[in-house]
């Protein structure tokens, strides 16, 4: 008996599992161009996990093989803690009765935001940023994390005169996981 292999139509794993990896590329270069309106910021409601899991399990990689202190603990009990924190903070300071505020949007764009902190990881693998220059490479990715998130939050909550309130935190969180890259 021969089976058609056509027969059995299962669509892919990524399909399966809900993984798209042009949207997390798309997310990815949105983060990455903070001040350029792009289509992957306007769909603030779809909240994929994929990208952020992986950003998170490669700063944990690159904080375990330049020998930092921090362990893999620490990242996923601060990634909780702030999503947390921000979902509460973003769902009192958003006035709309019909916000797109859901903790795992906040989850995707706190993860989506945290790529500056990986290449800054990425960095600090190879050279050493405990010094002027590592102090100004990470403030750049502060600054860039810091812009890109309270961008999405601010579409997310539609409302933009709020952005420097968002920013505020924001800076403040990844400052958090910079000082874990730098130290």
């Amino acid at each position: 008996m021969d089976v058609d292999p056509t027969e059995f139509d299962e669509p892919p794993l990524l399909e399966e599992l809900e993984i798209d990896p042009k949207r997390i590329m798309e997310k990815s270069l949105a983060v990455l161009n903070p001040f350029k309106a792009s289509a992957a910021l306007v769909d603030v409601t779809e909240t994929d996990l994929a990208g952020p899991i992986t950003f998170c399990l490669t700063l944990a990689a690159c904080l375990s093989v330049s020998g930092s202190r921090a362990q893999f603990g620490y990242i996923y009990g601060l990634s909780l803690i702030s999503v947390m924190v921000m979902f509460c903070l973003i769902s009192l300071m958003c006035n709309v009765a019909d916000s797109k505020v859901t903790v795992s949007a906040v989850a995707s764009v706190l993860g989506y935001s945290m790529l500056p902190i990986v290449g800054l990881s990425i960095v600090g693998v190879f050279v050493t940023l405990n010094n002027a220059y590592g102090m100004a490479i990470a403030g750049a990715a502060i600054f860039l994390a810091t812009m890109s998130s309270s961008k999405m939050f601010c579409l997310m909550t539609g409302d933009p005169h709020q952005r420097y309130l968002i920013a505020y935190p924001s800076a403040l969180l990844y400052a958090i996981f910079s000082l874990l890259v730098l130290f």
